[in-house]
Formats: C-alpha cells, structure tokens, sequence
C-alpha cells in the first residue's frame, strides 16, 4: 500500500478551516501535513483578512513537529520579484509552489499525495491534467466528509456550515479525483495509511 504527504494546494482550505475553528483537523487523517511556502505567505501577509492570523498563530505552534512549511523555488522568486516591484501578484503561484512539492514527495517509488485544494478550485483542469500517479485530488468539504466517515471527526457539515458566512457557499461543493495508483478512490480515506 503506498503511503501518503496531504498537501495543502492553495490558501483557501486553511481560511476555510481557521473561520470554522478546525484547522486542527488537517491532522485527524495521521498523514504529514505539508504547507508550501508560498501558501503560507498568501494566507498570513495580510493579517486582517478573515482567518489570517488564525492560521499564522497556527502554522507557528505547529511547524515542524506536526507539520513542515515546505520550502519552494517558486517563493524564492516571488519574494525577489517583489522587492524589485511590490505590486507583484502572488495569482496561482501557490498552486506552482504545491506541484514542485507534489515532484520532491513523488520521488521515492511508493509514495503518493493527498491535495488538498479550496472546493471551488479542485476543478482547475490545468493543474489536474498534469499531474502524476498515485495522487488523490480532495476538495476541503470531500476531505472533511472522509474523515467524517470514519469517525475522526464529528460532524463535517457542521463545520462547513461555520464556514459558509464568510467562505460562500461554494465550499459545499465535494470532489474526489485520484490518478492511477490511488484506486480505488471511492474508499478514500480508508486506503490511506500515514507514512512510517
């Protein structure tokens, strides 16, 4: 069975989860948490946004021993881009930064990722196109809902019901998308197992 890294793919599940008080929840499927950099830096560079500093407050009593703010090229080259032009735009680089993770953790043969992404965002047919195998593509809500099915956590409505006020209500919205080697996806989670 191949063992799995979740990566967090975009800002929007954790201001999804930090809104609704369960950022905690990331850990409940006992997979290594991985954070690009560059996804962190789009949540917490404006603190006052809904959920910013939740999820800053967070990523620093938690980085490294529950989860790893994993290092990019693609940030490197922003922060340089932008101290040469600070109207620069961090627009889908947190995606960039999530598949050259996604390359690094694919390295060794038997291992495998859980994207994560913002409901409204796991359809980006681009991204999903390219990507390797043994790769399962969760929206936040799919990703909640596992969990909820196996009893980790109590009531996945009730926290995406937390959430709709300030998120909309394209959070409901559930997709599950894996590549070959993830199958069979319908029984995701459960075929999940955290790395030893």
């Amino acid at each position: 069975m191949t063992n799995f890294s979740l990566i967090v793919t975009d800002s929007g599940p954790l201001i999804t989860l930090a809104v609704a008080d369960s950022l905690d929840f990331l850990f409940r499927a006992e997979l290594p948490v991985i954070i690009p950099d560059m996804v962190r830096h789009e949540v917490i560079q404006d603190q006052s946004k809904p959920g910013a500093a939740l999820v800053a407050e967070w990523i620093r009593l938690n980085d490294p021993h529950r989860l790893t703010v994993g290092t990019t090229e693609v940030f490197e080259e922003f922060m340089l881009l932008k101290s040469l032009n600070p109207s620069t735009k961090t627009k889908n680089r947190g995606e960039q930064a999530a598949s050259e993770i996604l390359g690094r953790e694919l390295e060794g043969k038997d291992f495998g990722a859980v994207l994560l992404f913002e409901d409204t965002a796991v359809r980006k047919v681009n991204f999903l196109t390219r990507l390797p195998d043994c790769v399962v593509v969760t929206s936040t809500s799919e990703f909640l809902f596992g969990l909820e099915s196996r009893g980790l956590i109590p009531g996945a409505q009730s926290v995406l019901d937390r959430a709709v006020d300030v998120r909309g209500n394209d959070i409901l919205v559930r997709s599950l998308v894996g590549t070959s080697g993830s199958e069979p996806i319908q029984e995701w989670p459960a075929r999940i197992r955290p790395r030893i």
